[in-house]
């Protein structure tokens, strides 16, 4: 029994499926029992052992996780489980993109100030992910996700502008000059930001 599982949605699915698998196999046992037939309790008894562990396990390192907050950290059944797995899954993805944002150069001198406003931006809603109350840390996700998001306009122009439609290569252009100005906007369009 492997009870070094990530935090992921998928381990929560695994502990689900655990779970699942015993309540059969002590249906079954019960069934048979009632039959009068010979049952190996002592498997069921391991089983039922092993998800107690591997819940334990999860609900430990939930505990301990710092992209959750405190309030997030206390999961004791399967659904607030598999909610926090998600939450933690979710905010490592805006982290991983934001800091791939914290790279972005311009090659122009000219930009530099606008670059690191926007830098500043990103770090802040970082900070919010990693040390934000539950409820901020969810806004900063979609801050960063949603499709109406500058971060996530700067990252796919920056990254893989030829994947985008025309509409969305506007709406970017939009949504980055609204909120990171006209020099990050056109550092990015003519290439000098990498």
């Amino acid at each position: 029994m492997n009870t070094s599982q990530e935090l992921t949605p998928q381990s929560a699915e695994t502990l689900k499926m655990r779970m699942q698998d015993l309540a059969g196999t002590m249906a079954k046992a019960a069934e048979s029992l009632q039959k009068g037939e010979s049952v190996e309790l002592q498997y069921v008894a391991d089983e039922i052992g092993n998800v107690q562990q591997l819940m334990k396990s999860l609900s430990d390192k939930l505990r301990e996780h710092p992209l959750l907050a405190s309030s997030e950290q206390n999961s004791n059944d399967l659904t607030s489980l598999a909610e926090a797995c998600r939450q933690i899954e979710m905010r490592q993805q805006a982290i991983d993109k934001l800091k791939r944002l914290q790279l972005v150069k311009s090659f122009d001198e000219n930009d530099r100030g606008a670059f690191e406003e926007m830098a500043q931006k990103v770090t802040s809603v970082i900070e919010t992910l990693t040390n934000g109350q539950a409820e901020d840390r969810k806004r900063a996700v979609d801050l960063v996700t949603m499709s109406d998001s500058p971060y996530r306009a700067v990252y796919e122009m920056v990254n893989r502008p030829e994947e985008l439609s025309d509409d969305r290569w506007m709406e970017n252009q939009r949504l980055i000059s609204e909120t990171f100005g006209r020099n990050v906007t056109l550092a990015v369009l003519r290439g000098r930001a990498r």
